[in-house]
């Protein structure tokens, strides 16, 4: 029976995003059956998507979609599911898409690129005429749904574009394998992880909490220069922050995947990323060091490892850091000790 912890998984995304060719790698690696919605129609209906399209017209084909896509979603044995392109117009299918027992992951890539994967292909009618701008309207069109139902995000573009197919599909099959099994952690993975903003203390009171623990302690800064040679500033001015908040939740989702407890420093940045609080999800206690923006920008001054941030951005992030924590510490006026002790105490007393 599927339910929050053996969810069906679902891969959705305009067409030439992969949902077919990495979904059946995803579902051999979790041996878990597979259905492609597409393929599934045609079954159904006896004849190809185009003649469903040529013949009944689209919008027949979007209540065929959707019931499909509905007994899919009804089997009790989790399965992966590649989705239609167009399967979110459905407003039925987007909201099965949002229930406990769905993971949803969102493949994305830019419509031109898109386009060009398209190309010579038969099976797509609607992109016969101008592949560019079809694909660019729809994204547009789209990306509320899309958004609406997603659990994760995963860029397919930099894999597809720049690796042999085949190692790129494999690849992003990795990543997809990588956050199922994030989400059917739940929270089993006994390590402390203190989030918050840039000068909140996270290194120094986390420190104190791995001693008294008597674990392994993993910083963000620390474990970002250890791979990289680079502090995070370095790498923020060198390749822009983006690029640094992708090494910053990577060393997040390796920490979390640690077997023995550990306690964890993450990153303030990990919050903004839907995998990166899904990595959080998996942590019994996630501590947040709550600061008040005076103090904050006081000690965040005084870092020359850390990038320069839009003052506001903590303000912004605080219902994230709210949405994850287990645990709220204000550590306005408290010494970094004192913090720990309150944080000690809670995990205890939990």
């Amino acid at each position: 029976m599927t339910d929050a912890k053996h969810p069906h998984v679902v891969l959705v995304g305009l067409s030439g995003t992969g949902k077919t060719s990495i979904g059946r790698i995803v579902a051999q690696r979790l041996t878990m059956p597979f259905v492609d919605a597409d393929d599934a129609i045609e079954t159904r209906e006896g004849k190809s998507v185009r003649e469903v399209f040529a013949q009944d017209g689209e919008a027949r084909f979007r209540e065929i979609e959707a019931d499909v896509m509905g007994a899919a979603l009804a089997a009790t044995q989790p399965t992966v599911i590649a989705a239609g392109g167009g399967a979110v117009v459905s407003l039925a299918t987007r909201e099965r898409l949002q229930r406990d027992d769905v993971f949803c992951v969102w493949l994305t890539a830019q419509p031109a690129f898109l386009a060009s994967r398209a190309a010579g292909k038969t099976h797509r009618p609607l992109l016969d005429d101008d592949p560019v701008g079809v694909l660019t309207r729809l994204a547009a069109e789209r990306q509320p749904w899309f958004d609406a139902v997603a659990d994760v995000v995963v860029d397919v573009q930099p894999a597809l574009a720049n690796e042999p197919k085949h190692q790129a599909k494999s690849r992003l099959a990795d990543r997809v394998v990588e956050l199922v099994r994030l989400r059917l952690a739940g929270r089993s993975r006994d390590h402390v992880v203190f989030i918050g903003a840039m000068g909140s203390g996270k290194t120094t009171i986390g420190t104190i909490v791995a001693e008294r623990l008597g674990r392994q302690f993993v910083d963000s800064d620390a474990e970002l220069e250890r791979r990289w040679g680079r502090s995070p500033r370095s790498i923020a001015e060198t390749d822009g922050l983006p690029a640094l908040h992708v090494l910053e939740l990577q060393v997040l989702i390796d920490a979390v995947a640690l077997d023995d407890p550990a306690v964890i420093a993450a990153a303030a940045s990990v919050v903004d990323d839907r995998t990166g609080r899904l990595a959080l999800s998996t942590a019994r206690d996630v501590v947040w060091l709550r600061i008040n923006d005076h103090e904050r920008l006081a000690r965040a001054a005084g870092s020359d490892i850390r990038p320069t941030v839009d003052p506001d951005l903590a303000r912004r992030r605080a219902p994230l850091y709210q949405a994850v924590a287990t645990i709220v510490v204000d550590i306005d006026d408290l010494t970094p000790a004192a913090a720990a002790d309150i944080v000690l105490a809670d995990k205890v007393s939990a």
